[in-house]
């Protein structure tokens, strides 16, 4: 059967899928196993701004991030319209501004456009989004082990770990050819673009793998159909961005394994998406596909070795160990983390709220006392402006 306009065909087959041991472990790295992917066919790019607005102009369509009525947007290449917008900014991320007016057709927030860049990845679109329009399109989100196996081709491992990168073993470095768009430079503040292009670029930039799709490293994050943890609601995003690193010195360490979790109405200046459909070619049987471990993992109950719920000495000692390792700055993170709404301080600064404490207790008594001995005093008052009757 003839391929779908813009399609490739991805034979289906087996594979090990997940983080091999050049890869960068991280805690959503997905562990080796052997998986089976039955024939599909794949966008060669993203999702265009071309393909999107012909969407947009189809269904009156509006992306979340336009309901909502802001995105987020890199500062760096945030117009100045939209710095003087906003002063909101994420807590650990400064760099990421939360734009008003920021959506795929303003992609840098108020000022900017796409009319330059209709061969781009469309950005700013949610999962939802990404799912309407597949379905416009009579497609359907790759699920993350198609979207894995068609990042990997040629370079398949069935017995061992799949080699890093579309091209084989050859990290990403200023000594070879850039075969992708990722950042290179002191992020957040200098993009020294090596690889051709400062911030995102067109959607058909660099080779295409042996299987003819284009960047599916860098460039912009790719929605999958496959949930990240079912408990959250969030959704696996592959491919890593422009934002993201060749080593793993800032964000992630991009190779064909890399993968993060997202809400289903998140968005941004670096998220993007291609669609995938079934072949009529692939066999009926249902493949073995990855065995995600959807566990909770749940805290043990008083008592069974949880110091934070415990309480106690062992939670002493267990606050006192991480401020000795990490310092107040880094037991403040981990409280944080943790969720127990507290704020760290030295014991001088807890003994100089506890003086001020006593203090201010002290001052408001004596404010009270000399406040009810003045209602009582006639101190204040001309003879002739007392009542005498009330005497």
């Amino acid at each position: 059967s003839s391929l779908p306009g813009g399609m490739v065909r991805i034979p289906g087959g087996e594979f090990v899928m997940g983080a091999g041991e050049r890869e960068m472990r991280t805690k959503a790295d997905l562990p080796l196993q052997l998986v089976e992917v039955r024939e599909f066919y794949l966008d060669a790019t993203t999702v265009t701004n071309d393909a999107f607005r012909a969407f947009r102009k189809a269904t009156k369509f509006q992306t979340e991030a336009e309901r909502f009525g802001w995105s987020f947007v890199l500062e760096l290449y945030a117009t100045e319209q939209a710095r003087a917008s906003t002063n909101q900014s994420v807590r650990d991320a400064p760099h990421w501004l939360a734009v008003p007016q920021a959506y795929w057709r303003q992609p840098q927030g108020p000022g900017s456009g796409v009319k330059h860049m209709l061969g781009h990845p469309v950005v700013h679109v949610s999962f939802n989004d990404a799912k309407a329009y597949c379905k416009w399109a009579a497609k359907r989100l790759p699920t993350e082990t198609e979207w894995e196996m068609a990042a990997r081709r040629p370079h398949l491992g069935t017995r061992e770990p799949s080699k890093p990168y579309p091209w084989g073993d050859e990290a990403p470095s200023n000594d070879t050819a850039w075969r992708l768009n990722l950042w290179q430079g002191g992020f957040p503040h200098a993009d020294a673009a090596l690889d051709g292009y400062a911030g995102l670029a067109p959607a058909d930039a660099f080779e295409p793998n042996e299987s003819g799709v284009y960047n599916m490293l860098g460039n912009v994050w790719e929605w999958t159909a496959t949930y990240f943890a079912k408990s959250s609601g969030q959704r696996v995003l592959r491919g890593g961005s422009y934002l993201d690193s060749a080593d793993g010195a800032f964000n992630h360490m991009v190779t064909s394994s890399t993968r993060m979790g997202n809400t289903e109405d998140s968005s941004g200046d670096n998220m993007g998406f291609r669609c995938a459909k079934d072949s009529p070619n692939a066999p009926k049987h249902k493949p073995q596909g990855y065995v995600y471990d959807q566990s909770k993992k749940k805290r043990p109950p008083p008592g069974v070795g949880d110091p934070l719920k415990d309480g106690g000495k062992q939670a002493e000692e267990l606050v006192q160990a991480i401020a000795a390792e990490h310092g107040v700055e880094g037991l403040q993170k981990w409280m944080d983390k943790q969720g127990m709404g507290t704020s760290v301080m030295t014991a001088a600064e807890a003994s100089r709220q506890r003086e001020k404490r006593v203090a201010d207790r002290q001052e408001a008594w004596e404010t009270a006392v000399r406040e009810e001995a003045a209602a009582a005093s006639f101190d204040d008052l001309r003879d002739e402006d007392i009542d005498k009757t009330e005497l």
